[in-house]
């Protein structure tokens, strides 16, 4: 039996990976910061290791999971984040002597968290993101806005920035007005986007590409956020692919040179077209709902890694998905603005949904979500 190890344990994009794993019959070793990690609750988990957050200290993350790797057999390392993807990429000549890695080249990584990028490659796959505009300081940000008008996302270049020896994490920001843009400005580190804020569906396109081809791809339309203008998933269904999507993705990828598990984010406005606003080249947050499609994309990642040539999956539509205190906090923000129907649409039951942390044959990620969550409300109060 091959052990895979994958990193960021405490993320539902990690705990979904590993019972996708488990269920495909690999072992999982999950590697954490901290005691509490959900994934370290799950029975999908074999081994459980403790090791540096790269957030906070690469070089100790990297020497630890070097020294994991040649302490025992294991046959392929994912990363669960992008702090992880980047540390394992840059330090990849010490890790790939004793695993899998299967990333593409340092630069092509590089490419993949580049949103300045993002924004070309997609316009030639005919994925042309919103209006957008690469500024540096708060003025070149007002002469945008005035342009695009508000309300506006800023997006940083690159969501991490290495700094004193760790990854700076920089977030997406929705800009009502120009004193808010003045007020979010300084929080980037230049260069930065300015990108017309579009009210449209969202929709997901998600999958494994490795070889020039799709070995698996799951379309989703996500149906409620957590922050509700420009958030995560809390609620999403599968759907059968726009015609010509899965052409114009695997354009896409092969332009920046991208090979492994992904996320694209598209926005889909009434006209139909498709507009491309990010791509996670990683495991996601949502990744529970391709396995519970059909399309358990860490496992052909590591079928495909390991050689044994998987069949290209397709995810069966018409599967959801619930981010449970995502749900929770879109409920509530729904009845504080007053949108009944709405807060309603959260409490209707649906079939054929799988959960972010509840499984009732493996309760124990949720438990200690709902631990950690508790110890972090008392912690602020």
């Amino acid at each position: 039996m091959s052990t895979v190890v994958v990193t960021d344990a405490e993320e539902r994009a990690a705990l979904a990976a590993c019972r996708g794993l488990d269920n495909a019959g690999y072992r999982v070793c999950a590697v954490a910061h901290g005691r509490r990690a959900a994934t370290h609750w799950s029975r999908s988990c074999a081994e459980r290791v403790v090791l540096p957050d790269p957030r906070e200290n690469v070089s100790g993350f990297v020497d630890g999971l070097d020294e994991l790797l040649r302490s025992g057999s294991y046959a392929a390392l994912i990363p669960g984040s992008d702090a992880s993807l980047l540390a394992v990429s840059e330090h990849r000549e010490r890790l790939e002597r004793s695993t899998q890695l299967g990333l593409p080249s340092r630069e092509a990584v590089r490419r993949s968290v580049d949103k300045r990028l993002l924004l070309e490659v997609a316009a030639t796959a005919g994925l042309a993101p919103p209006p957008s505009r690469t500024c540096t300081d708060l003025q070149s940000a007002q002469t945008a806005a005035s342009e695009l008008s508000y309300p506006i996302v800023l997006k940083p270049a690159q969501s991490f920035l290495p700094v004193n020896g760790g990854l700076r994490q920089q977030g997406v920001v929705v800009v009502a007005n120009a004193q808010a843009l003045a007020r979010a400005v300084p929080a980037l580190t230049p260069l930065f986007i300015v990108q017309r804020f579009e009210r449209a569906r969202f929709l997901s396109c998600t999958g494994v590409f490795a070889g020039g081809r799709l070995l698996a791809l799951t379309t989703s339309r996500v149906l409620r956020l957590w922050p509700p203008t420009a958030g995560m998933h809390t609620f999403s269904e599968t759907v059968t692919a726009p015609n010509g999507l899965p052409d114009r993705v695997t354009e896409l990828l092969a332009a920046i040179g991208w090979q492994g598990i992904f996320q694209l984010q598209m926005l889909e406005p009434a006209d139909g077209r498709l507009s491309v606003i990010d791509l996670n080249p990683r495991v996601f947050a949502s990744i529970a709902l391709d396995v519970h499609a059909g399309a358990n994309l860490a496992a052909v990642w590591c079928d495909w890694l390991l050689g044994h040539d998987p069949f290209p999956v397709v995810a069966r539509p018409a599967r959801r998905y619930r981010w449970e205190e995502g749900e929770l906090c879109h409920f509530a923000w729904q009845l504080r603005h007053r949108r009944l129907r709405a807060a309603a649409a959260v409490t209707l039951p649906h079939r054929r949904v799988t959960h972010s942390w509840f499984r009732v044959t493996d309760p124990g990620p949720l438990v200690a979500r709902s631990l950690n969550l508790a110890f972090r409300s008392r912690r602020k109060a």
